[in-house]
């Protein structure tokens, strides 16, 4: 797969640069968005995309798309460079453009990610390393530890046995190894996971609740007792005893929600 990656950062208070280049920062390409369209994305996307009841993902998507690709079409015309190889959209914005979903671009016809092959937008921090496509997958089923949480008291109750049947669904023609943490409790994850070895699991699925409490992102795990407990990006990290693996899938409202950019998000 191709990594394009696209930078976003406001230029005083009328514009944004949107600058996006491929494998060589210094070989980019920029234009200028009218800081008044992305207000109004922003807006919407507070009203309708970080509410219980969001405006269909599909709008979402295209609004956001179609402000990035303008009148020439030039992210249209980017990704039809390598568009047969698939691609990975690393995206990387400051202040609060970080605000907005850009999981859900969408470019009229489907979402970039429900193409095939795959176009798959990621957050990318402009202080890391540029991102590089790693080894080849490892000829195996591919592991996933899944932990949903239902602490007391926490409204409303989600309906996990059907995530978790969506995700099998999904995966049906594809090997894959699902082991379930049934206690919803971060301390019984990190047990789990320190039972595994580092190569043993992929993706870790936590689904849940979450929230932003004093000015810090949480997701809602339980006790031991089954009781809420508020845990942080850092307590999630120690559990997994920073063996990162290469997706940590947040399944929770506002996971990805950044306070407009004055608080960095729980995936973030």
């Amino acid at each position: 797969m191709r990594i394009l990656h696209l930078a976003l950062k406001p230029i005083g208070d009328d514009y944004a640069e949107f600058r996006y280049f491929w494998e060589n920062p210094n070989e980019y390409q920029s234009r200028h968005l009218a800081l008044s369209e992305i207000s109004g994305l922003m807006q919407r996307a507070e009203e309708q995309y970080y509410t219980t009841l969001p405006e269909d993902y599909g709008k979402t998507g295209q609004a956001l798309y179609n402000w990035l690709d303008g009148t020439d079409r030039h992210l249209e015309l980017a990704l039809n460079q390598y568009r047969r190889e698939g691609i990975v959209l690393a995206i990387s914005a400051s202040q609060g453009l970080t605000h907005l979903p850009w999981e859900v671009l969408h470019d009229g016809k489907q979402f970039l990610v429900q193409q095939l092959p795959a176009i798959i937008p990621v957050r990318w921090l402009p202080d890391r390393p540029l991102l590089t496509m790693e080894n080849q997958p490892a000829n195996r089923a591919l592991n996933v530890v899944f932990m949903a949480t239902a602490p007391r008291g926490i409204e409303p109750e989600l309906d996990y046995e059907a995530e978790e049947g969506r995700i099998l669904a999904a995966t049906e023609r594809r090997p894959l190894c699902l082991t379930v943490e049934e206690s919803g409790c971060l301390e019984e994850l990190g047990h789990l996971i320190e039972d595994l070895e580092r190569e043993d699991f992929d993706v870790v699925h936590l689904t849940g609740h979450a929230t932003i409490q004093d000015n810090t992102p949480c997701f809602i795990t339980e006790t031991p007792y089954g009781d809420a407990h508020y845990s942080t990006a850092e307590e999630i990290a120690r559990e997994l005893q920073f063996q990162t693996p290469k997706l940590i899938f947040l399944s929770g409202c506002r996971t990805g929600y950044s306070s407009r950019g004055s608080i960095p998000s729980l995936a973030e």
